[in-house]
Formats: structure tokens, sequence, C-alpha cells
């Protein structure tokens, strides 16, 4: 069964099943809110906002055109100023009649250490509405103490927008030649009874820190990017080596995935697999031949390993290969399989200071089998 809405911004829609009534006929939008407290994330801000779930069945035969507004604003003793984001949340169709379920879906704002004030209001094309105020903390624990927070004490920005601003150009006189790393991003995320589920934002944060940082290395100055989907099994966006990496595409790509959730189309038997191969061969044999490569994404729990005789023809290349793995669980798919067999480096995402570990180890790496 295929997922039947598609949404702007970030949304995740949870189809629990089929169900049959009536339309609710009241004027309130019916909205649960969870408060996301501030919490670090792999570009050293405090990322914070609302959880929001809306129950599809007030939907009904409505098309879904949601506006929402969230109001940060620095409290006591905080400095700066208030920052205003909305979002609209639409649907290409009206929601069918009987269908159950809720609409999940975050707001969001990177943040300075302080105290903040969060007000929010959702309201659909109908005139319905609902809204809500929480306070919030942002602050270094314990272990978190001596990191150097990226913005300043007050100062808020839009997640979004700020997580996919472009890099300053960095000088590297020691490399006289070109050095070039492809970087190789995955989209998806495992949901649901083993079933695909499209990125949020809250997943792809890891992978875009991780490409920011990458970029930054001193063992490269060519970077090349592929961003690429199992479910899809196509290239979403890509870009050929140049000196620095540009984020602007990327938000584009985001727009055009970041409505779906859970996709309920099952992959096709191998055909995973088959892409995945397709995908190597373009980049890595037919193309320039990289001096470094790395996956950055949420293993699968599917993908044979690929067949010995194309993994030697790899092997023979002698590329430094990582993998900087954002499951929440070990998996043995595809990515890592290959990873594997190329004698690379595998290094699990879980918090903020695993993605300088992960830096240096692959850099360590590069160092010992090619050094400058």
């Amino acid at each position: 069964m295929r997922a039947f809405l598609r949404l702007l911004v970030c949304v995740v829609v949870a189809l629990a099943g089929i169900a049959h009534g009536q339309s609710p006929r009241n004027d309130a939008l019916k909205c649960r809110s969870a408060t996301l407290q501030p919490g670090l994330d792999f570009d050293f801000r405090f990322v914070a906002g609302h959880w929001f779930s809306l129950p599809v069945k007030q939907f009904w035969q409505r098309e879904v055109d949601l506006r929402v507004v969230m109001e940060v604003e620095p409290i006591n003793g905080t400095p700066g100023e208030m920052k205003r984001v909305a979002h609209r949340l639409q649907a290409t169709q009206p929601v069918p009649q009987g269908v159950s379920g809720e609409f999940n879906f975050p707001s969001a704002v990177s943040l300075g250490v302080g105290e903040y004030r969060s007000s929010w209001r959702i309201r659909d094309s109908d005139g319905r509405s609902c809204q809500g105020v929480k306070v919030l903390k942002a602050k270094l624990s314990r272990k978190e103490r001596g990191i150097d927070v990226t913005l300043e004490p007050g100062e808020i920005v839009d997640t979004a927008m700020y997580m996919f601003r472009n890099e300053e150009a960095i000088e590297r006189p020691h490399l006289r030649s070109p050095h070039r790393l492809k970087i190789f991003i995955s989209l998806d995320v495992l949901g649901r009874r083993g079933r695909v589920a499209r990125t949020r934002l809250v997943h792809i944060l890891p992978h875009i820190a991780a490409l920011r940082q990458l970029g930054r290395s001193q063992s490269f100055n060519q970077f090349s990017v592929v961003v690429f989907s199992f479910e899809d099994q196509r290239v979403v966006a890509r870009q050929d080596y140049q000196p620095i990496i540009d984020f602007s595409p990327m938000t584009k790509m985001i727009q055009q995935l970041r409505p779906d959730s859970v996709d309920y189309r099952d992959l096709m038997r191998g055909s995973e697999m088959e892409f995945f191969q397709e995908m190597l061969v373009e980049e890595l044999r037919l193309s320039e031949i990289p001096d470094g490569v790395v996956f950055i994404g949420h293993e699968m729990n599917f993908g044979k390993r690929l067949p010995s005789n194309i993994l030697a023809g790899y092997r023979d290349l002698g590329i430094p290969v990582a993998f900087f793995d954002g499951s929440r669980f070990a998996w043995n798919g595809a990515m890592g399989k290959f990873v594997r067999a190329m004698d690379g480096r595998e290094f699990a995402l879980r918090r903020p200071s695993d993605l300088a570990k992960a830096i240096s180890g692959f850099e360590a790496r590069v160092q010992a089998l090619r050094p400058q």
C-alpha cells in the first residue's frame, strides 16, 4: 500500500490501519505536542522544538493544508532576540474516508546556551487551530563540558536553513596535487516491521554534520558527493569533484523527499543491490578514481554481499574506505558488507563526540595507506 501523502516539510505520516466512521464536526483542531528539550547535535548546536501528532480522522475528505508557526524568545537574562519559524505542510489530495492513524511532524530551531520561551500555533485551511507554550533550557551536561558550542548564548537559527549553510574555501598548500574524496550519503532509515522509512530532519542532522566535517579535512582538496536512496533506487543529488562541498542543492533534495515517512512499497527482491552495484560502478570505476571513500547513513538489514570478482576489482584499487553508521543498532547490510570487504573501517555515530573519532580514525587510515 502506498503512502498517500506528500508533505513539504519533515513530515512523518504514520498510517495505523483502516477504520470506518464519520468525520469529526467540531471546530477545534485536535493535536498533541511533545517538547524536544535542547540536545547537543553533531554540529555542536542545541536543537530543540516540538513534535506534533494530529489524528488523521479529523481530515477525512479534506485537503490537508497546515500552517505551523513557532516563536522562540530568550528569557531570564539570556541575550538575543526572538526568532519566528514558519512552515506550511500540504497534501496533494484529500484524505480518504476511513483512514486512521496520525500525522507526526517536528518543528525545530537551533540554539546557543540559555533559557527560552517557545510558543507554537498550528492552523489549518478551515480556520481550526491548536497552540501551546513551553520553556526550553539549553546547557552543557558534565560530559559535554569543554565542547566549543557553535552558536553564541541566546542565538537562535532555523535548524533546516542553518544546517545547509555553505562553507568558506579552505587553503591546503601542502596538497600539491588533487586528493579526491568520494562521499556517499544514504537517505533511507529502517522503519516499522522492516519497512523503509523516509529520512526526517532528526535523522539527517548527523549526515550533514559529517559531510561538513569531511569537507574541512586536511587530507583532501577535491570532494564529490552522491546522495542516494535504496528505496527510490536512484541518485537523488550529486556533486562532481570540487574544492568545496556545495550544500545548497541539498535543500532542494530535502524538499523533494522530506514529505514522506512510512512508505508501504516493499523493495523489489534483489533490486536494491542491483542499484547499489550499478551506482558503485558509475562512481568508482567509470569516473576519476578517488583517494578515499566514505559512506554515511543508516545501515539497512538487507543486502547480500556483492560478487567476489566484483569486490576484488574494487579491492585492487587500494582505496581507503569508511562507513559512518548512524543506526541505533548494528545491521549486517549493503554498505557495511562492502566496506568490510574493502578492509575498511566502520564507525558508529551515536553521540556528537563519535563524529570527531570517526573523522580522525578515517584520516589516520588514509595517511597510513596513501601518505601525502
